[in-house]
């Protein structure tokens, strides 16, 4: 369960000033994660409902006390840290589960729809939903096939993903707070290991120093998926990376030099230092993606979910996109290589970087 008298610290520590629009958002978010306790050991005390419309009704609860209260830690983090750093839900299978409920199912249904004339959308399976589990089905319709696919979420492994991710969030925001300043040598060594992998030197060592550095002075949990430290675990994944092909060599540098960038500027951004500016080139992969984006705009909605391999879209979005690119050998190479990727962490690298299209196009 969320720490109550961590909560009561947090607390103390931040509403004893002025009663302004940031005092009564905190506030409000305490309120939030401690009401939403209730609600969970109200829903856990009907384990016995059978009736489905009973049943719809707590399940519709529980869902909407999570989103909430998640969306509690977000915006209380980001008011007592500055950041939201130590929020990265994502990473919980269960908690990734629960986004894709709320964004496809309960809170604005997606209905897709492909170049074959066919569509997609996800919703409840009724029947089988239960109090113990929510299953819900996405449904694909494509040139006169019907493929469906279920997805089954236990509610007490649910709930105690929840507790576990709000647990170490909470406790690294009443950490930070009684931590009046920080070292300023994070951001130092952070810098040095980027440089070095535009080299092409990676430094397990100075990375492992990184790290140590980060979890030592900050108090991190060894449990916590906190962005910086999930970045560096990406790092590890690229360097135990191997291909022959020059292309996908040269992509992998790529995410890299990516990657390495984005924990220098999370480190000079925890400590209160402007990062600099340094261009990363695309390479040439990327860059006939791009291309292939930009020749037919409407292909960019099916780039949002290629970074996430257990999207209930992600392999009809790369069909989608493959049967597009048929006479584009780089972008055919390019979908076919995270195709056949089985990392979630390596589907997540290269789809992030294709992703990059929507803020290319929006500058």
């Amino acid at each position: 369960m969320v720490v109550q008298d961590t909560l009561d610290k947090i607390e103390s520590m931040v509403l004893n000033g002025d009663q302004n629009q940031v005092h009564f958002k905190i506030k409000s978010c305490i309120q939030v994660l401690r009401q939403g306790e209730g609600i969970i050991e109200s829903f856990l005390k009907q384990e016995k409902v059978m009736d489905k419309s009973d049943v719809l009704l707590h399940i519709f609860g529980l869902l909407q006390n999570l989103f909430v209260s998640i969306d509690a830690l977000y915006d209380l983090t980001k008011l007592t840290m500055s950041n939201k750093y130590s929020v990265n839900v994502n990473q919980n299978k269960n908690l990734r589960e629960l986004k894709y409920i709320r964004n496809d199912i309960v809170g604005h249904p997606t209905h897709r729809t492909y170049s074959t004339g066919g569509v997609g959308f996800s919703l409840f399976s009724v029947p089988e939903t239960s109090m113990s589990v929510i299953t819900y089905e996405t449904h694909f319709f494509k040139q006169k096939q019907h493929e469906t696919i279920k997805h089954h979420i236990q509610t007490a492994e649910l709930i105690e993903d929840y507790h576990l991710e709000s647990r170490n969030i909470i406790q690294e925001i009443s950490t930070h707070l009684q931590k009046q300043t920080f070292k300023p040598e994070l951001s130092i060594l952070t810098k040095q290991f980027f440089d070095g992998i535009q080299l092409e030197s990676f430094d397990r060592h100075l990375l492992d120093k990184i790290t140590e550095s980060f979890q030592m002075n900050r108090d991190i949990s060894k449990e916590s998926h906190n962005r910086l430290l999930w970045r560096i675990e990406l790092l590890n994944v690229l360097e135990k990376w191997r291909e022959t092909d020059h292309e996908k060599q040269a992509f992998i540098q790529y995410m890299k030099e990516e990657q390495a960038y984005k924990i220098y500027e999370m480190s000079s951004d925890l400590e209160g230092i402007e990062p600099q500016y340094v261009k990363i080139i695309h390479p040439e992969l990327l860059v006939s993606f791009f291309r292939f984006i930009k020749d037919d705009e409407h292909r960019e909605k099916y780039v949002k979910y290629l970074k996430t391999y257990d999207h209930p879209y992600h392999q009809a979005d790369i069909d989608e996109l493959l049967g597009d690119a048929k006479n584009n050998l780089r972008v055919s190479k390019l979908l076919t290589w995270l195709e056949r990727q089985t990392s979630e962490h390596r589907v997540f690298l290269i789809g992030s970087a294709l992703e990059k299209y929507k803020n290319m196009s929006s500058n």
